[in-house]
């Protein structure tokens, strides 16, 4: 007996119907290199956008351009909070007093990030798990059925060797059955 296995194309789940979330994640640790100094990959250039910057710009407009609702929870890691607290994950609008975890579209990642460095201090290490479980926690939760299927992915924006690399593996190893795709982009 032989038996055609079709698979779908992430191309094919869009044009289902699959609602397609994105969300942000920004490396704040000091491998980045102080803000104030032109060698940061955080330094802001007022003749043309940072590293960083260039990368929400480029992956950020194509991811965007499938996002249904263009509300994007963006949050870092590897930074020291204003209150001296150092986090691995947290939704960069909230630190900055916004009343939910999401910004709308590009620009508002791009706003969340500016201001952002004036609030957060860079630290360490480059954590990556507890951004991949929080991605994990909020694909798990979504209510997909016969007409809604959602599907999020996930952008990590970083300079830096991963520092917690097995607790990493073994997140996305548990991320892997649910409706997520993690996209890496190196700056610097």
């Amino acid at each position: 007996k032989i038996e055609i296995i079709k698979e779908n194309s992430f191309l094919e789940y869009i044009a289902g119907g699959t609602e397609i979330n994105l969300m942000v994640a920004i490396d704040y640790t000091a491998s980045n290199g102080d803000p104030k100094f032109t060698n940061s990959l955080h330094y802001r250039n007022p003749y043309e956008p940072n590293e960083y910057a260039k990368a929400i710009i480029a992956v950020g407009e194509i991811l965007t351009a499938y996002d249904n609702d263009k509300m994007i929870p963006v949050y870092g890691f590897g930074a020291k909070l204003p209150n001296g607290s150092v986090s691995h994950c947290f939704p960069l609008n909230l630190v900055l007093g916004g009343s939910t975890d999401e910004v709308f579209a590009v620009r508002g990642i791009l706003d969340a990030y500016h201001r952002s460095l004036d609030v957060l201090k860079l630290h360490g290490p480059t954590n990556f798990s507890e951004i991949v479980e929080k991605a994990s926690s909020i694909a798990q939760g979504f209510d997909s059925n016969q007409d809604l299927q959602r599907y999020l992915i996930l952008l990590i924006i970083t300079d830096g060797e991963i520092s917690d690399l097995d607790r990493t593996m073994k997140a996305i190893i548990n991320a892997s059955r649910l409706p997520i795709s993690i996209v890496i982009v190196g700056v610097g």
